[in-house]
């Protein structure tokens, strides 16, 4: 299909892949004997476009400043390969499980930054469809409260005194594109009305607080970057000094709760199960304190990189969950319960992407991931007076504030379409010079 020209409808399929189709087939009807998961057929079928287009563009490795951030994290990457290879003993297949989603960064970037504008917009406009479509599916799951998208947790929220049914498989793409009609909806009249209130809806329709409050900090802050200066100065410095009495008042209660006593506790380093009973801490307990959990899940494995000075740098491993070598490694109480074991999931978690990062990669690996993200924020806000750099800065926000409640910066759908948008605004830069 992309050798004959129809490269929009191929990287439509990589989509397709990379969302366990669009959020509708489940992951078990993709297995096989050689790939396990949607991703598997997704990286084959970009890194296929990437030697098709290598022979056929003049210059196309040519490096630019994010393609050399890039491979600076490749270098890194490569570094910390071989050091769980030959170092901590991890086999091959466990690494490549575990780190393969990374070759998306310089596969997606190299065919997108070599597409047209028209065809990245193009791209771009197909994939809201596709996303309001899955949004609308999603709103129809909490009137029928049935699953329809694939199959994940649900729970029950309580909204003004009615309950209503809490899914937690929202579209993987729906953050960006929520922000996209927002800002730069590709259509007017009823249809930009429709579009919108259908993705703001199913956005706020898992009736998740932290992405509520994310969400309308984003929207805010979107909404104070395109006032004229003066305006903008008069609104920041009132938002300063609101915050600051904000901040006494709950840093002054937040120090005296027992949060701040079970994150000391955690982060003394004494906190194993032989002794949570002598101390004044509950994990079932700690389990219902989200915002607590998600601090103490993380400090418990940074004390671990503390007390392994070569797991600072390259990451405690790149081992699976269920290896044999993980059961031997880690000893961890925090997390939530695993469905089959009933053990402590050591590794996994999908609720703070710092804990995956560190243990995979340490702090060198996590900094260095956390610059890619950064380098497109800081683009998009220089560039905000494009309306995809605005959409995608505003996005960002979000993005960087649910690193907090989410594994967001190790899914690759995160940055992908981020990529896209990258593009095109460089694309419409070089055309206004």
């Amino acid at each position: 299909m992309y050798v004959w020209g129809y490269k929009i409808p191929a990287l439509i399929v990589f989509f397709f892949f990379i969302t366990s189709g669009f959020n509708l087939v489940p992951e078990d009807m993709m297995e096989n004997r050689l790939f396990s998961k949607g991703m598997d057929y997704a990286i084959l079928t970009i890194t296929g476009m990437v030697i098709i287009d290598s022979f056929c563009i003049k210059n196309y490795l040519k490096p630019d400043k994010f393609l050399w951030l890039i491979l600076i994290f490749y270098a890194f990457l490569a570094l910390c390969v071989i050091y769980n290879k030959f170092a901590v003993g991890i086999g091959w297949t466990e690494i490549i499980r575990t780190a393969r989603y990374n070759v998306l960064w310089i596969t997606a970037y190299l065919v997108f930054r070599n597409l047209s504008g028209e065809q990245l917009f193009y791209l771009l406009k197909c994939l809201f469809w596709v996303t309001v479509a899955c949004a609308s599916l999603y709103l129809l799951q909490i009137i029928l409260n049935t699953h329809i998208l694939n199959e994940t947790g649900k729970s029950s929220a309580r909204i003004f005194g009615m309950k209503f049914p809490r899914f937690y498989n929202q579209p993987d793409m729906m953050q960006i594109f929520t922000f996209m009609a927002i800002y730069f909806n590709p259509h007017k009249g009823s249809t930009k009305i429709a579009t919108t209130a259908i993705l703001v809806a199913a956005l706020l329709g898992a009736f998740h607080r932290s992405l509520v409050i994310a969400f309308i900090l984003a929207v805010s802050v979107g909404y104070v970057i395109r006032l004229p200066r003066v305006k903008r100065v008069v609104i920041l410095t009132s938002f300063a000094i609101v915050g600051s009495l904000v901040i006494v008042f709950l840093g002054y209660r937040f120090a005296s709760s027992r949060t701040v006593q079970d994150i000391a506790l955690v982060t003394s380093g004494n906190l194993s199960i032989a002794n949570v009973g002598d101390m004044d801490i509950d994990i079932e307990d700690l389990q219902t304190s989200t915002f607590t959990f998600r601090i103490a899940h993380l400090l418990e494995r940074n004390q671990y990189l503390l007390e392994h000075p070569k797991a600072m740098l390259f990451g405690a491993g790149l081992m699976t969950e269920d290896s044999k070598i993980t059961g031997s490694m880690f000893d961890f109480n925090i997390g939530l319960d695993d469905e089959l074991s009933g053990k402590t999931v050591q590794l996994d978690t999908g609720d703070i992407s710092y804990s995956i990062l560190l243990l995979r990669y340490g702090y060198l690996g996590t900094l260095l991931v956390l610059s890619l993200y950064l380098f497109l924020m800081v683009y998009f806000y220089k560039n905000r007076e494009n309306r995809v750099g605005l959409f995608s800065f505003v996005y960002f926000i979000v993005v960087m504030v649910g690193t907090f409640f989410s594994q967001i910066l190790v899914l690759p759908v995160s940055f992908l379409v981020p990529l896209i948008t990258y593009s095109i605004v460089q694309k419409n830069r070089l055309e206004h010079k």
